[in-house]
């Protein structure tokens, strides 16, 4: 709840500073990366996006997620644990208008953006060489170009709803950590580059206008 409310009290005041003609955009993907409380994930706002111009229109975005995930249970095996997951990205994409009708526009985009991604797992029960407060860690930094098409309906002159089908082309560096007793070890870096095509991945936006 505070997660959501710190997003709208961040949507309100971007909407009463913003110039006419500029929608302030809040959404997330759906299916949701984080499916700590199911449905409700996919629900919860992630992205805040503004989207300004009248024929091209440029969208900088922000995602922020961070979850703590709590496991329990009094088997003598190791299901006891502590997940904690954050990411954080930034892009800027450009939308082309390829058809309109009425109040619905059909785009093309693409962009450029970055991103940061770390996971720990935390133990939290004694088992075989692992002690409680043992951990595994990874982090991640990426450059991604997103793209793919969108549709924008405007529903009123104030609220407009964005529905972006998206895939990318990156390149991500990603280390890992675990600790086992008083010993720490670096588990050393990958790269990776590829094409990741999301195509039953879709991101839902509600955007207000200040116009």
């Amino acid at each position: 709840m505070k997660r959501v409310a710190l997003t709208a009290a961040v949507l309100l005041v971007l909407i009463g500073t913003a110039p006419a003609g500029t929608w302030v955009g809040l959404g997330n993907y759906i299916p949701s990366s984080d499916t700590t409380y199911g449905i409700l994930s996919s629900l919860t706002p992630t992205v805040v996006a503004v989207r300004f111009g009248e024929n091209i229109l440029i969208e900088p975005t922000v995602t922020a997620i961070y979850d703590h995930v709590v496991n329990r249970t009094t088997d003598n095996v190791i299901d006891s644990f502590d997940v904690d997951y954050t990411h954080f990205g930034l892009d800027v994409k450009g939308y082309f208008p390829f058809m309109k009708a009425k109040d619905l526009v059909l785009y093309g985009f693409g962009g450029i953006g970055i991103y940061t991604e770390t996971e720990k797992v935390t133990y939290q029960q004694d088992f075989g060489g692992i002690v409680r407060g043992d951990y595994d860690k990874g982090n991640a930094f990426g450059v991604r170009a997103p793209l793919g098409i969108a549709l924008q309906y405007r529903i009123s002159n104030f609220v407009s709803l964005g529905v972006d089908l998206e895939s990318e082309i990156y390149y991500e560096k990603s280390s890992g950590e675990e600790k086992r007793s008083n010993t720490t070890t670096d588990l050393g870096s990958v790269s990776s580059t590829g094409i990741f095509l999301q195509n039953q991945v879709f991101r839902f936006m509600i955007f207000f206008g200040n116009n």
